[in-house]
């Protein structure tokens, strides 16, 4: 019968491994629940803001004419391009919107994220190698 493989292939430190997921889990979780994220206005690398003055115009023009391409001839190189092209501009102007703020966090609680953080990754790493014995270690 074959030994048991753990994580990263190696013998045991599977439970090392899930403990370590845990942990590091943990500490994102206060982590980002310090983030606050809003958006703001849309604006566009041409100047304009997107929703006002026809800004969205820009890339919704080629997004249709793109579709209306597929539609005539599904394998379009011209049209896929046009409606990826499209898809992705309006995808980066609503990243770009997005205002994101750490909210006031006292200095030992930070620290206690970040070492929770650090120990979870750790362990996790630590669980990629083999243990001495050959053993599982959890």
């Amino acid at each position: 019968m074959a030994k048991p493989v753990g994580a990263g292939g190696t013998p045991g430190g599977i439970g090392i491994f899930l403990g370590g997921v845990v942990v590091a889990g943990i500490a994102l979780f206060l982590l980002f629940s310090r983030v606050v994220v809003h958006s703001g206005a849309m604006f566009g690398w041409l100047g304009v803001e997107m929703g006002q003055d026809g800004g969205i115009v820009v890339v919704l023009l080629p997004f249709i004419v793109g579709i209306a391409i597929l539609f005539n001839n599904a394998t379009s190189r011209v049209g896929w391009t046009l409606m990826a092209l499209s898809l992705l501009v309006l995808l980066l102007a609503v990243v770009s919107s997005l205002r994101i703020h750490f909210m006031p966090t006292s200095l030992p609680t930070l620290l206690g994220m970040f070492a929770t953080l650090a120990v979870g990754l750790g362990m996790m790493f630590r669980s990629f190698k083999a243990s001495g014995d050959g053993s599982e270690d959890g």
